[in-house]
């Protein structure tokens, strides 16, 4: 590890040792020539010689993560604590960040708590040091400790939580909330990364356990646990004083540039004070605190750092100055040649060279290129991550770092104890709701209205309520969750069905006929494709690892996998038709640029379709950056281009000047004839018409071809889904991307000036969405009313396009600080430094244009925002509501997905093949028709060999062994009282078994709401039961008092059922149990004695698929 190896040779250094005993001896010193990570090495290996805490306080913030982040590295995560400024706003407590008081209060709780010779480090900014922090006698009263084996009553920790004004709720998410489940108590204190579990056994505490609160599972068990709520927001609290009044005068306090930093400490003192005072002008409530018990001045500031041991880390010299010898790296800006050369040069004036790999993947690609040039570089390679690299002229060491060299982004792992793993999967959608609109699979259309128990052959049975046309009621069974599903389609209230006719069956048959036609239609398509002898590209050449290590990102997992997945089809003999669905800003584009610079090494020339003129002039941009050091052409065709530089592209690529061409429909026209094209790369394929598609289907036939989106539309995510095509999906979000906060609110004029004022203030820019050109110069004129400093633009389609490129250019550069435009800047726009949108008339937009736009943002490590203006939410229509609703609900990273699957909620699947199939899930939803087409599909392939669906991508059929147990086998309500979370457990419990992951249940439910009782662990078995009986080709299993049945329908498998049918029997005469055979109603029953309970018929169904 390269950390700990330079740490431990800078702290034996003599010099390093001479001036741990200089810094002693002075009041305060400062240390020059320090360049890179020598900045944190040298500090670091400097306390190594001594036995002092210290504070770093760095000159901005993202100085301070930067240095935060080196630091961690170098040390155990524990030791590292960072103190952020909590506020987005000074006195606004709804623009309070959360996560910031958690880390705060974390700190000042370790630093209360330090023991004797325990040493930490604490990282920090201007702004941090100015928001003073009630002091010790306010927090300690507040805090509330619980230990493992105390006796407290549940009671007594409840009155607590609500004197802390804590909330409570279902389930924690945030902090500041607890909920209660029984004998379980879940916190989420402010002073815990994450939530805290507490589980009692009547008035003793039992155990003590940190959760995450997404997976709501434990993360590991704790001794005790101190509860404290949002104290900064607690208006009881009188004394406040900055993080320097934490610390003990033996600190070390090492600083960028003292000056610096305490103008800014001025600057903001002088901010909270003008605010304060309009706050006075306009408030008809108690005024909070004046400024200076809140905010740290200037002075103050000043006397108290200079009362510590005083380092600065800056080149400015002061009374004790230490120099030192170092330099950066060169800027090899992806030149390995020139990396080669460096590498020799030091390597002959002995030189040790070390260079940081982010990744073992990044080793591994320069070790090949190296090898491929022959080359005699020596270096040593370190997994580590480190952000710069230098070269110490005194000691002759050399750190290089792999993103120096390749010129890529360095991502730093700021809150990387907070910041939680996005979660790998697909959140489930149609959850279901009391007054939804249903579909049971054998009685059609009804609404849910509950949970109910009911009393059945004298045993308790949880089952849900159905209510059908005449009032009608279905009680169905909660082992029979896989015959509901929720109603998705053009309707809002559909017409109930009928339980007096045979309506729904006949409907049924019909439809499934049709579809099984269609299915049909659908893999002769497949299979024509197949037929087709597509071009098998070459292996990836040094040229192609070059540019993949030139990546300015580190890949993510899914990336890898993503771009492995595509190289493989383009390898393979047959045409790729691969859908590559990724959240906006996740890398889709990075894996076009590779697939088609794959294709070019292989001499064939690629077409991507765009649905933007903005989008195609951002992806030249993009894949020229990108293939600049490479013998690649890039050009583009949009209404930018004139008509005689349209007619020189045309020539270009007939003669095969042009490797790669980006363009919108026009590329699709017939003059655009290729010399030899391989790859057709599609971006956002929703965004095009029927016409287009069609000639994109023409072009498709005998190309290889790729598709990219972050909300499929919902046909071509319902083919990617059932297997007849390809899908890859990017779902894990790059480091430390953050979500976007999206706000749905009525559109507000001083709402809309703070919000643009707040991103300016941090040097950002906005976009103001407004998609009616006949007056979107109006909104600009009111834009700069309210915020006269600004610099405006404004962009919309139907621009010149000179005039439109140049504004965009300008907003790219950084020039204009807002944008009015249209929805035009909905696609591909990559501005890192536009972190703030607002969408006026939100309402009009669909959701995956919604989406697409608050993709805009977000797109670095600054907290980005999304602003939903419309009209009342009571005045939208139902649809547009939906629409909203969702958008705020799903702002996590990688939603896109999510999205795409709640538009099919709200707007149904639409066609596959033409507009039949909509009436088809119209009548039937559209799971209900999934699950119809899919048991098609599963006909057709049945009966067509040749066709072969990948079963990872084949839909899921559910269990259909149905089991009636005598025995109780439910979630009791004094286990889970939420009557919608006590349907959800039915629905993990169901998706669970179908997986056999019966452990994992056991784990999660006792994890989440304590010790099994004897109904869910029947629950369980009888699960465990359904799965085998499914396995064993079992449709019923009834289990009485009196006797065991199993029930055989007799048109299905005639052969797998006999055998199952065989070995059953066997066993019996084995045993020498009584059974009898009874045939009727097209059903073989299969009655047997002896076998009374869910254990017995449990053991029995093992032995018979072993």
């Amino acid at each position: 590890m390269l950390p700990s190896k330079l740490l431990d040779t800078y702290a034996h250094d003599l010099k390093t040792i001479e001036l741990n005993r200089s810094i002693e001896e002075e009041k305060e010193i400062s240390l020059g020539g320090l360049c890179g990570n020598l900045k944190v090495i040298l500090p670091v290996a400097i306390s190594y010689n001594n036995t002092y805490n210290n504070c770093f306080i760095c000159a901005n913030k993202k100085d301070a993560m930067l240095y935060y982040s080196n630091l961690s590295n170098f040390l155990n995560h524990e030791k590292v604590m960072f103190f952020p400024y909590s506020y987005r706003k000074p006195y606004d407590d709804e623009l309070i960040n959360n996560a910031n008081v958690v880390m705060r209060t974390e700190t000042i709780q370790h630093i209360k708590n330090l023991k004797k010779n325990e040493k930490t480090y604490v990282v920090t900014y201007p702004e941090g040091i100015v928001e003073l922090y009630p002091d010790h006698k306010t927090s300690d009263k507040l805090s509330y400790n619980i230990k493992l084996n105390e006796e407290i009553s549940q009671k007594s920790i409840i009155d607590n939580l609500n004197f802390q004004n804590f909330t409570r709720v279902d389930f924690v998410k945030e902090p500041g909330e607890y909920a209660v489940r029984g004998s379980i108590i879940d916190v989420y204190s402010f002073t815990n990364n994450n939530p805290i579990r507490i589980e009692s056994d009547d008035d003793l505490i039992i155990k003590i356990k940190e959760f995450d609160s997404e997976s709501q599972l434990t993360v590991k068990s704790l001794e005790g646990v101190k509860l404290l709520s949002n104290i900064q927001r607690d208006k009881n609290s009188k004394n406040y004083v900055s993080l320097l009044d934490f610390i003990s005068d033996d600190w070390w306090v090492w600083c960028d540039d003292l000056s610096l930093c305490a103008n800014i400490i001025d600057d903001k003192f002088d901010e909270s004070t003008k605010i304060y005072s309009k706050i006075g002008k306009n408030s008809k409530t108690v005024l909070p605190l004046e400024p200076k018990k809140l905010f740290y001045s200037k002075k103050n500031f000043l006397d108290k750092v200079r009362s510590f041991k005083l380092i600065h880390l800056g080149n400015k010299k002061h009374k004790k100055h230490v120099a030192f010898n170092s330099s950066p790296p060169k800027n090899f800006n992806k030149n390995l040649q020139l990396l080669d050369r460096e590498i020799n040069d030091f390597n002959e004036s002995d030189y040790s060279v070390k260079i940081s790999f982010q990744s073992e993947e990044q080793v591994q690609k320069l070790s090949e290129y190296f090898e491929s040039i022959g080359s005699q570089a020596k270096y040593k390679p370190y997994l580590s991550k480190i952000s710069q690299g230098f070269v110490d002229h005194e000691n002759k060491r050399v750190v290089f770092t792999d993103h120096e060299i390749f010129n890529r982004y360095f991502r730093y792992a700021y809150q990387s104890k907070i910041i939680k793993k996005q979660k790998n999967h697909i959140k489930k959608s149609g959850e279901l709701s009391v007054g939804d609109y249903v579909v049971h699979i054998d009685h059609g259309v009804g609404r849910f209205v509950g949970l109910e128990k009911i009393n059945h052959q004298g045993l308790e049975k949880e089952v849900l309520r159905l209510v059908y046309k005449n009032n009608d009621v279905v009680y169905t069974d909660v082992n029979s969750l896989h015959k509901i599903s929720k109603y998705t389609g053009a309707s809002d209230t559909p017409t109930l069905n009928s339980l007096s006719n045979l309506e729904w069956d006949k409907k049924k048959k019909k439809i499934k006929s049709r579809l099984v036609d269609i299915a049909d239609d659908l893999i002769k398509l497949y299979l024509k494709r197949r037929e087709i002898k597509g071009f098998a590209f070459e292996k990836d050449s040094y040229l192609q690892i070059e540019l993949e290590s030139s990546f300015i990102y580190q890949d993510t997992p899914d990336q890898i996998q993503t771009t492995e997945d595509v190289k493989k089809d383009m390898e393979s003999g047959y045409p790729m038709d691969r859908l590559v669905c990724g959240d906006v800003g996740f890398g889709k584009t990075e894996i076009a640029v590779r697939a088609a610079f794959k294709a070019v090494c292989s001499n064939k020339q690629v077409l991507i379709i765009v649905p933007t003129t903005i989008l195609a002039f951002q992806h030249y941009k993009t894949f020229t950056k990108r293939l600049k050091n490479f013998p690649v052409k890039v050009d583009y065709v949009s209404r930018f281009r004139t008509l005689k530089e349209k007619g020189e592209v045309i020539k270009k690529i007939q003669s095969g000047d042009v490797d790669i061409l980006i363009g919108t429909h026009t590329a699709l026209n017939d003059k655009f004839k290729f010399k030899d094209l391989g790859l057709l790369i599609i971006d956002e394929e929703q965004k095009f018409g029927v016409a287009l598609k069609e000639k994109i289907k023409k072009k498709k036939n005998n190309l290889d071809c790729l598709t990219l989106t972050a909300t499929p539309i919902p046909r071509t995510l319902h083919f990617s889904l059932i297997g007849v095509r390809d899908i890859s999906i990017i779902k894990t979000a790059p480091k430390n991307r953050q979500s976007v906060h999206t706000e749905l609110s009525p559109f507000n004029e001083n709402m809309v000036r703070d919000i643009i004022k707040n991103e300016l203030m941090r040097f950002g820019q906005v976009f103001m969405v407004h998609n009616r050109v006949e007056n979107i110069y109006e909104i600009a004129g009111l834009i700069n009313k309210l915020v006269p400093d600004a610099k405006i633009a404004v962009a919309h389609g139907q621009q010149k396009g000179d005039k439109l490129e140049k504004t965009m250019l300008k907003f790219i550069d950084g020039y204009y600080d807002v944008l009015v435009s249209t929805n035009i800047i909905e696609s591909g726009l990559d501005i890192p430094n536009a972190n703030t949108i607002i969408i006026n008339q939100a309402h009009m937009f669909g959701l995956s244009d919604l989406h697409q736009m608050r993709g805009r943002v977000g797109r670095s490590n600054k907290k980005a925002f999304c602003y939903l203006m419309s009209p009342k939410i009571s005045s939208l229509t139902s649809d547009a509501k939906k629409r909203l609703v969702v958008l705020e609900e799903f702002s996590g990273l990688g939603d896109g997905l999510n999205i795409a699957l709640k538009d099919l909620d709200i707007r149904g699947a639409g066609n596959l093949l033409g507009g039949e199939q909509s009436g088809f899930i119209n009548e039937l939803g559209f799971e209900t028709y999934n699950k119809i087409l899919d048991e098609a599909l599963s006909d057709v392939e049945h009966n067509d060999k040749s066709f072969k669906r990948n079963e990872i991508k084949k839909l899921q059929t559910s269990i259909n062994c149905l089991v009636d147990p005598y025995e109780k086998a439910v979630i009791p309500k004094t286990y889970i009282q939420n009557s919608d979370e006590r349907l959800r457990v039915y629905g993990f419990v169901e998706e669970m078994s179908k997986k056999g992951s019966f452990k994992e249940i056991k784990r999660n439910l006792k994890d989440r709401f304590g010790p099994l009782p004897i109904e869910v662990k029947g629950l369980i078995k009888s699960m465990r039961i359904k799965k085998l009986g499914a396995n064993l080709n079992i449709d019923k299993i009834t289990i009485r008092k009196d006797a065991l049945k199993f029930v055989f329908f007799k048109a299905k498998s005639e052969k797998e059922k006999n055998n199952t049918f065989g070995l059953l029997l066997k066993l019996f005469d084995e045993k020498n149990h009584k059974y009898s055979i009874i045939e009727k109603n097209n059903q073989i029953i299969l009655k047997v004695l002896g076998y009374l309970n869910l254990e017995k018929t449990l053991n029995l169904l093992k032995k018979t698929s072993n």
